[in-house]
């Protein structure tokens, strides 16, 4: 039976058709450890100090013998593969795609290289984390092998499909090395150059334009004399220059050699620019999924418990109305009725149809079967079951209601990415995709950004539903609009917090690993008011990855909320000294204005929320802030110039909705103490 181990990506284990699910962690890194190794045999002391370096010598040799025991019953007929001797293992045999890359892209051909790069699916070994500071030493070493061999056959494919007259295959290859190591400019001339050679002069200048800005936000330098040079270059070609951009590089190098000023300000959007939020079509929130609920069957052979099953199936179609944002739902008494012809139609008024039935399970217990179909074909979409005590009932629906509205709500992001298949970028792969989307990201905020983002995780997802850095993606654009309320109506934004929570649950499943996806549910849990959850996820973020400056900031945003506004500046710091970008900063600094605000240090709230408006000039929530904020120390007439700036940017927000966002966030009577002041003025 062949073994097949993917490494560069998620850590894949294939034994045939089988795909190996629940090993022990270390069991999936010494695996993984050993097929790096090209079958070469590695000594049990090496095994054994790499992954369990805390133990004693002879306890960690024992806890070898037993990983290799519980990889050997995993494996089952497979287990052949794995050749543990007195002295050494070894695999044999082993097909890994990480031996398959290394081969094709030391080629000088294109279509092997073209192969390699295929292969490499995301990080080597994505989102592996393991108690072992050896191990992951060695993995960040590896980490960075693979992304230099990927780059730079990437760098050489790039070269030959232009050389081959392949300009968008090129174009593709060269979108990957810009988006793998954005500072690299070999990769950003790379790509500049593609776009010029394939005749889209337009966009290799706006490829110029957006490698400075990222020279400048992360480094504070400006573009090398040869990138800069290919700028003039395209810029003067034809005759015809963009206004400003032939002059464009020389300015950038002009202003890196005077110095930029540390509290760099940005010139305003005109409002007539901005565009209409009330409506911007969010691509992951499609029309409200219709829903029938069917009666729980009574399988118990107790007429007396009917009573049960008619309430629960009541009480359900309520909770699902009430949490299910998103459905629109209604009760049916006979779906089996409805759906008994031989040829369902997709004519019945809903799309899914949620029924069950209920038994006695062991000790008396209720056992609730619950399926989920699709109302056109009859086909099931999900099913689960669930037992608690006839006491437990009220429980029990909560639980029920709670994993109904999720499928459902994954039912429909796989709708919506379908439909993002088939009408947004369905020739690209699932690399580029995510490229995409991470790039939209890049530079200020505006709502147009964040739908491209949410469009191209949405492609992304319907080429592998399982892809977690595309779950997560999805779930920060999401973040994004629940944290610009403004943005949305107020049933939107409700819909997009649902979402959002879901899909980042569903990476969490998958990745549980993954810090930045733990740091966005704590950002959409400290949304909703979930204050303690959000700080757990906060600090479970910080644990795996002490240095991820946005948890730090939200983690001290989230603790004045909790009534610890002390905390909040500290944390802000922090956050400012590991991430230098701006747009970022504009975040930290109206956490840090709002902290001082709530402290009664009005001044430093004021400074501090100048700051963030000066990185972006169009943050309502530092406009807000920063109105109450002048209104407290009587400067009525500044006061009233940021007013007229945020009516004239969100038209149709309205500051009882805004206030509500702020006092329904938090009960803690701290907190409830310091905002009061706040809004009294801002009414």
């Amino acid at each position: 039976m062949e073994l097949t181990i993917n490494l560069l990506g998620p850590l894949v284990i294939e034994n045939g058709q089988r795909r190996l699910g629940k090993l022990p962690r270390k069991a999936r890194a010494l695996l993984a450890y050993l097929a790096t190794q090209g079958g070469a045999a590695v000594s049990r002391e090496r095994l054994a100090d790499l992954l369990w370096p805390y133990q004693g010598s002879e306890q960690a040799r024992h806890s070898l013998r037993n990983c290799l025991l519980e990889l050997r019953k995993a494996l089952g007929d497979g287990a052949r593969h794995l050749v543990a001797e007195f002295a050494n293992c070894r695999l044999q045999e082993v097909e890994t795609d990480l031996e398959r890359f290394e081969r094709l892209s030391r080629s000088k051909d294109r279509a092997e290289l073209a192969a390699a790069s295929e292969l490499y699916r995301g990080e080597f070994l994505a989102d592996f984390v393991v108690d072992s500071e050896p191990f992951q030493e060695w993995l960040a070493g590896e980490r960075d092998r693979m992304l230099d061999l990927v780059c730079d056959l990437l760098q050489r494919l790039t070269a030959l499909q232009e050389e081959a007259g392949e300009y968008e295959a090129a174009i593709r290859s060269a979108r990957r090395l810009a988006a793998l190591d954005p500072l690299s400019e070999i990769g950003q001339r790379a790509l500049i150059r593609a776009y010029a050679r394939a005749g889209r002069r337009p966009e290799a200048l706006r490829q110029y334009r957006t490698c400075a800005e990222i020279l400048k936000r992360e480094l504070g330098v400006a573009p090398d004399a040869e990138t800069q040079a290919l700028a003039n270059e395209i810029a003067r070609s034809g005759g015809i220059a963009e206004p400003g951009v032939a002059r464009l590089a020389d300015r950038r190098g002009e202003a890196a050699a005077a110095g930029a000023e540390r509290w760099p300000v940005r010139h305003t959007t005109s409002s007539s620019l901005l565009p209409e939020f009330a409506r911007l079509r969010w691509p992951c929130l499609l029309p409200n999924i219709s829903v029938a609920v069917a009666p729980l069957r009574n399988l118990t052979g107790d007429p007396g418990h009917q009573y049960l099953f008619e309430g629960f199936t009541d009480d359900l179609v309520t909770d699902l109305l009430e949490h299910g944002r998103g459905l629109s739902v209604k009760h049916v008494e006979d779906v089996q009725n409805l759906l008994s012809h031989s040829n369902p139609t997709p004519d019945l008024g809903f799309e899914y149809i949620v029924s069950g039935s209920a038994q006695l399970g062991a000790s008396g217990a209720l056992r609730v079967n619950i399926r989920i179909m699709h109302a056109a074909t009859a086909e099931y979409r999900w099913a689960g079951r669930h037992e608690f005590g006839p006491s437990e009932l009220a429980a029990g629906q909560t639980e029920v209601t709670r994993r109904i509205s999720r499928e459902l709500h994954v039912l429909a992001l796989q709708e919506a990415s379908r439909q993002a298949f088939a009408n947004f970028g369905g020739e690209l792969g699932l690399s580029d995709c995510l490229s995409r989307g991470a790039t939209a990201f890049r530079g200020d905020v505006r709502p147009d950004q964040i739908i491209e983002a949410q469009r191209w995780y949405l492609a992304a997802l319907s080429r592998d539903p399982h892809n977690v850095e595309a779950l997560a993606g999805l779930a920060f654009t999401c973040q994004h609009v629940v944290g610009q309320p403004w943005w949305a109506d107020a049933d939107t934004v409700a819909g997009l917090s649902d979402l959002g929570r879901e899909a980042v649950a569903i990476a969490l499943e998958l990745a549980p690993g993954h810090a930045t996806a733990r740091c966005i549910q704590g950002m959409l849990l400290s949304a909703a008011g979930q204050l303690e959850e959000a700080a757990s996820a906060f600090d479970q973020a910080l644990t795996v990855d002490p240095d991820l400056a946005i948890a730090h900031s939200f983690s001290g945003y989230n603790a004045a909320f909790l009534g610890h506004a002390g905390r909040t500046i500290p944390a802000i710091e922090r956050a400012m000294r590991l991430d230098h970008t701006e747009r970022r900063h504009s975040i930290f600094l109206f956490f840090g204005g709002f902290a001082e605000l709530l402290l009664g240090r009005t001044e430093s709230a004021i400074s501090l929320l100048r700051k963030s408006l000066d990185r972006n000039p169009a943050y309502g929530s530092a406009q807000l802030f920063l109105m109450a904020a002048l209104l407290l120390v009587g400067r009525k007439s500044e006061a009233a110039r940021v007013a007229t700036a945020f009516r004239e940017q969100y038209p149709e927000s309205r500051a009882n909705d805004l206030e509500q966002l702020w006092l329904s966030r938090s009960a803690f009577a701290t907190y409830r103490a310091q905002i009061d002041p706040v809004f009294q003025k801002i009414r």
